[in-house]
């Protein structure tokens, strides 16, 4: 290589390596960013797939009560019969409400969305697919009592949503990790048709 040649190559050099590596650097984040989009969509479509079935309401496979020590020891905790309700949270709602299906139906779904908030939110899209389950949950409990006396009304849907929280977020560590899947929180729409899983209009109350 001629001198003159070599000089412009050792000044050349170093921009070209650095525009390389810059593209290289692009096209991996590309990589990342798309694996990425796929993981949420993939997220997002299990988010919505979940369901509480007929089968749950009527407790046909009803699972054993969990040990409190391993059910408290991490925060998604025992789910036997795999329905997305922890075992404890569906338990107690049996207890509470043995003679009312329709309550049990929305009770069990609420817990689901509250339980999916500790389970599967790790991005703000993430976080929206479980709040809009949520709002389809919130308007499922309040299909389960008549609103003739609003402020009855008012108070007893009151009550059955904060039962449900007190079970699924029963640890510090269960309310720290809800409180880290709402540092996602973002804006959405609200659900008002088709809110529940099982339509409580043809259950008992």
């Amino acid at each position: 290589m001629k001198p003159s040649l070599r000089r412009v190559w050792q000044w050349a050099r170093w921009p070209l390596f650095i525009l390389g590596a810059a593209y290289v650097a692009v096209v991996l984040y590309r990589v990342w960013a798309i694996g990425e989009e796929e993981k949420t969509q993939q997220a997002v479509a299990h988010i919505h797939a979940q369901k509480i079935t007929l089968a749950d309401v009527l407790g046909d496979n009803l699972p054993p009560p969990p040990s409190k020590q391993e059910n408290d020891a991490t925060v998604e905790g025992v789910d036997a019969n795999n329905n997305g309700v922890r075992d404890d949270v569906e338990l107690a709602i049996f207890e509470k409400y043995p003679d009312s299906p329709r309550v049990r139906a929305a009770q069990l779904q609420y817990a689901l969305t509250q339980q999916m908030f500790l389970t599967e939110v790790f991005d703000s899209e993430t976080w929206k697919a479980v709040a809009e389950e949520d709002s389809r949950a919130n308007f499922c409990l309040s299909l389960t009592h008549p609103r003739e006396n609003l402020v009855e009304f008012g108070k007893i849907i009151d009550q059955r949503v904060s039962e449900v929280e007190g079970l699924v977020f029963n640890t510090r560590l269960r309310n720290e990790k809800k409180q880290e899947a709402f540092d996602f929180s973002t804006s959405y729409g609200l659900v008002n048709t088709n809110a529940c899983d099982v339509s409580v209009d043809t259950l008992a109350r």
